[in-house]
């Protein structure tokens, strides 16, 4: 009796001293729960990364969208409509061309963040070197104090500008993308052309 308690005793022991590394090898042989871990070391980041995906394109789309709108409404400028249709101040002529401009490009626009420029030049050099040389983008600012609103005249060269300021959600990681501030992007869209030789048309 006492032989068999003491083998008894003695295997319990032994299992007592080796449970530590079965449980040890047991955890490291378990794999309950191993796409749960891996999902949460991964997930934030593949969500991050394909919302920031997801905001480009959305933003390239807005450019494009921004520029199609310009385009659309420089028609009225190109054909001389502008002089009978835009009344007023300059800064009222401004609006009411923002405003046609807005609704060429309803929902994706905002316009409390656009800026429109019009300007009238003697030749496309000119028009070149006056548009490179007054970049709205200065330092990480936007400058638009020299933007403004000239009535076309006809066979004058203008060139029609439009900046918006375009808000990046997840700067952090389209920090390539930021060139105002530290969470925002002007967006520019320009079109230069040549009025038709309308007559008739009084401003």
């Amino acid at each position: 009796m006492t032989i068999h308690v003491t083998v008894r005793d003695s295997i319990r022991s032994r299992r007592e001293r080796q449970r530590p590394w079965h449980v040890i090898k047991r955890f490291r042989s378990d794999e309950a729960g191993v796409t749960a871990v891996e999902f949460g070391f991964i997930g934030i980041p593949f969500l991050m990364l394909m919302f920031a995906i997801l905001e480009t394109a959305l933003m390239f789309w807005t450019s494009q969208i921004l520029e199609e709108a310009v385009s659309q409404t420089s028609r009225q400028l190109l054909t001389g409509e502008a002089l009978t249709r835009y009344s007023g101040s300059a800064a009222a002529k401004t609006e009411a061309f923002k405003r046609d401009l807005c609704n060429n490009a309803p929902g994706l626009i905002n316009c409390d963040n656009l800026t429109i420029d019009v300007r009238t030049y003697t030749s496309f050099a000119t028009a070149r070197t006056g548009t490179t040389g007054s970049n709205p983008v200065k330092g990480g600012a936007l400058d638009t104090s020299g933007f403004g609103y000239a009535d076309p005249q006809p066979s004058q060269i203008l060139v029609v500008r439009a900046v918006l300021e375009y808000p990046v959600l997840v700067s952090s990681w389209n920090s390539a993308l930021v060139n105002l501030g530290t969470d925002r992007r002007a967006l520019i869209a320009t079109t230069t052309f040549r009025t038709e030789p309308f007559l008739g048309l009084k401003s």
